[in-house]
C-alpha cells in the first residue's frame, strides 16, 4: 500500500469518527508536506519500504525549510497518530512511529492577553466600522476562553443569557456550556440589537463580517491583528489563542480552581489545562510571600 493510500484510509476513519474540519486539515497538511519531501528525495515509499530514518530525515528537512519547533512537533505528532492507528487496524506490519522521537520544544512562555492590553484593544474599537461587534468579540473571547472556531461557530440560539451561559461545540463535536459574565453579555446584546445585519435570514451565526456572512478564522485573526497594530501591541500577543491563555491565567488569579477551569475550557485532562496556565513572576512572588515555610515559622 502506498503512503498516500494509507493517508486516505486514515482520513476516512477520521470522517467516520466525526472529527472536525480543522482536525482533517491538520493531518492533510502533514500528508501533503511529507509527499513533497519524498518527491524531492526521489522516493516512492510504501508502507513496506518506508523507514524510520526517512521519517527522521523528513523532520530534519522541515527544520531546513525554516519551520519552527512547534510546527515540526505538530508534523511528528501527526505521523505518530497515522502509524499508531494503522497498527491497530493491522494495515501495517510494523509501526514506524514507535521509534520516531518527538522533537523537544523550547520551554518558552506563550503569549497571553492581559487586562491592560484588553483595555487598549477596546479603546481601538471606538470609531471603527463595526465597533459593537469587535467589542463583543473581544469581551467574549477574554471572558469565556473559547477557541476561535468555537467563537465563530456560535449561533444566536446558543446564547443562553437568561442562564448566564453560551453553548459551544468544541473539538470532536463535543458540546459544552460555558459561563459568560454580565459585561460580555451586555456587549453582545448591544451588538445583536444595533449592529448585526445578516445577509439573509438563513445566516444564524452571532458574529458576522461586513458582508453579513459568518466570520471565518482568518477574519477574526486579521481583525485582531489590525486592532493590535492600531494600539502598538505585538500581533502574537493578540492572537485568538492568546485570549484563551489569558482567560485561564486570570480565572485562577481571581480565585477560580483548576478543576472548574478544565470543564470550562473543554479539556479531557488536567495536563491539557496546565499548558495554558502560565503565572507571571509577580504571582509566584505573591504566593511565596503567603506560603514561605521560613517566614511562617
Amino acid at each position: 500500500m502506498s503512503i498516500d493510500q494509507l493517508w486516505q484510509h486514515f482520513a476516512y476513519h477520521l470522517k467516520v469518527k466525526r472529527r472536525s474540519k480543522n482536525t482533517l486539515n491538520f493531518y492533510d497538511v502533514t500528508r501533503r508536506t511529507l509527499a513533497r519531501f519524498l518527491e524531492e528525495q526521489g522516493v516512492e515509499a510504501t508502507t513496506d519500504t518506508l523507514t524510520v530514518s526517512q521519517l527522521r530525515g523528513f523532520l530534519v528537512w522541515l527544520e531546513e525549510q525554516g519551520l519552527g519547533p512547534g510546527g515540526i512537533h505538530a508534523h511528528a505528532r501527526a505521523l505518530r497518530a497515522l502509524f499508531n492507528w494503522a497498527e491497530r487496524e493491522e494495515l501495517v506490519s510494523r509501526n514506524l512511529a514507535s521509534r520516531l522521537e518527538l522533537p523537544s520544544l523550547p520551554h518558552e512562555r506563550q503569549p497571553a492577553i492581559t487586562s491592560e492590553r484588553l483595555w487598549k484593544l477596546l479603546g481601538a474599537c471606538k470609531g471603527a466600522g463595526q465597533q459593537l461587534r469587535d467589542t463583543a468579540m473581544l469581551l467574549t473571547l477574554f471572558d469565556t476562553g473559547v477557541r476561535v472556531h468555537e467563537l465563530i461557530g456560535l449561533k444566536v440560539e446558543d446564547l443562553l443569557f437568561e442562564r448566564g451561559l453560551i453553548r459551544v461545540v468544541g473539538k470532536g463535536n463535543k458540546e459544552r456550556f460555558v459561563p459568560i459574565g454580565s459585561k460580555a453579555m451586555s456587549a453582545t446584546s448591544a451588538y445583536l440589537r444595533r449592529e448585526r445585519k445578516q445577509q439573509h435570514p438563513g445566516v444564524l451565526h452571532v458574529f458576522l463580517s461586513r458582508s453579513g456572512e459568518a466570520m471565518t478564522r482568518s477574519g477574526v485573526s486579521i481583525r485582531l491583528a489590525k486592532l493590535a497594530k492600531n494600539t502598538g501591541i505585538e500581533r502574537e500577543v493578540c492572537a485568538p489563542h492568546a485570549f484563551r491563555r489569558g482567560f485561564a491565567v486570570e480565572f485562577l488569579r481571581n480565585g477560580g480552581d483548576v478543576f472548574t477551569l478544565q470543564q470550562i475550557m473543554g479539556h479531557s485532562s488536567l495536563d491539557m489545562t496546565r499548558r495554558y496556565v502560565t503565572f507571571l513572576d509577580d504571582d509566584l512572588k505573591a504566593a511565596h510571600l503567603r506560603f514561605s515555610p521560613v517566614d511562617n515559622l
